[in-house]
């Protein structure tokens, strides 16, 4: 009776087999999709690991800096080999401006200036102008390195052309450099004026040729207005001409244009792309041969 009243199911044909296990199949596959994207860094997180790890080293390896580097970047100007120099002094002169050379004997210094218009690539001249009409042709070329005798730099004329260029006094006595309001003081003390109590004495001449009662300047006062000063007493055992392309990229970084200032600010609040470059520095990247790892880090700064 009890083997009557119990019966197994019914057992299942080929093609109904196949089908469970194609849905086992599907289901298994389903819940692995799930979980992989509920985890999906987990699946390859020895391998990104590994690559980060590499990619890491490379790029460390790539910025990582020699000490040889490293120490050229933090050379003194003074210290710089003559052919750094030449470069870096080039570079600064980025409007191809010309160079006047003032002082109180440039016949004993000719040689050595017209080394340093060889090491840039200047043209020599001499300024053998006698007015100011003839000497204002100067304002239009470029490239030159002009050298205005004693007796004639103590003039004012040549001053009205030399201020379009760049100006440098060659100091063989080792003269004090003033600054501006130290000369501004210097020359109230030298020609004080007098102020008359109730206005002036006579009344205004306002005509364009009426002669200027002015005293004569000292010598070293108005050599004291050039953009350069080279001090010879400084460091008497470097060479001359190292000396005055050292103090010349010396005078530049420390009153640098307005232009790269201003650059750089703009950079910093995001008004100017961070790549922009001027028409000036476009050009410069055509002519130049380079520059010193010094002055590419303090530019770059």
């Amino acid at each position: 009776q009890s083997s009557s009243s119990f019966a197994f199911p019914p057992r299942p044909k080929n093609g109904e087999v196949m089908a469970n296990r194609d849905r086992n199949a599907g289901g298994l596959l389903i819940l692995a999709v799930l979980l992989a994207g509920l985890c999906p860094s987990r699946l390859f997180v020895g391998q990104g690991v590994q690559n980060a790890s590499r990619s890491a080293v490379l790029r460390h390896a790539a910025t990582q800096k020699t000490q040889e580097e490293l120490d050229a970047e933090d050379i003194e100007v003074w210290d710089q080999s003559p052919q750094e120099l030449s470069l870096d002094m080039r570079e600064l002169l980025i409007t191809d401006a010309n160079i006047y050379f003032v002082g109180p004997d440039m016949d004993s210094y000719r040689d050595t200036i017209q080394e340093v218009a060889d090491r840039l690539n200047y043209t020599y001249l001499d300024f053998n102008y006698t007015d100011l009409p003839s000497a204002s042709e100067l304002t239009g070329v470029l490239e030159k390195v002009i050298v205005i005798p004693p007796l004639t730099s103590v003039t004012r004329f040549p001053w009205k052309v030399a201020v379009h260029g760049l100006v440098v006094w060659i100091d063989p006595d080792g003269w004090k450099r003033r600054d501006v309001i130290e000369r501004d003081k210097v020359r109230k003390k030298k020609f004080p004026k007098k102020k008359a109590i109730f206005g002036p004495e006579q009344p205004t001449d306002f005509s364009l040729h009426k002669p200027k009662n002015v005293d004569a300047a000292d010598p070293v006062d108005m050599w004291q207005e050039a953009d350069v000063h080279v001090d010879l007493q400084a460091r008497p055992e470097m060479p001359v001409a190292d000396l005055i392309m050292a103090s010349v990229i010396d005078a530049i970084l420390r009153s640098p244009p307005k232009w790269r200032n201003w650059m750089k600010a703009g950079k910093v609040r995001g008004t100017i792309p961070s790549d922009y470059e001027t028409p000036y520095q476009v050009r410069r990247e055509f002519h130049s041969y380079g520059i010193s790892p010094r002055l590419n880090k303090l530019l770059n700064a």
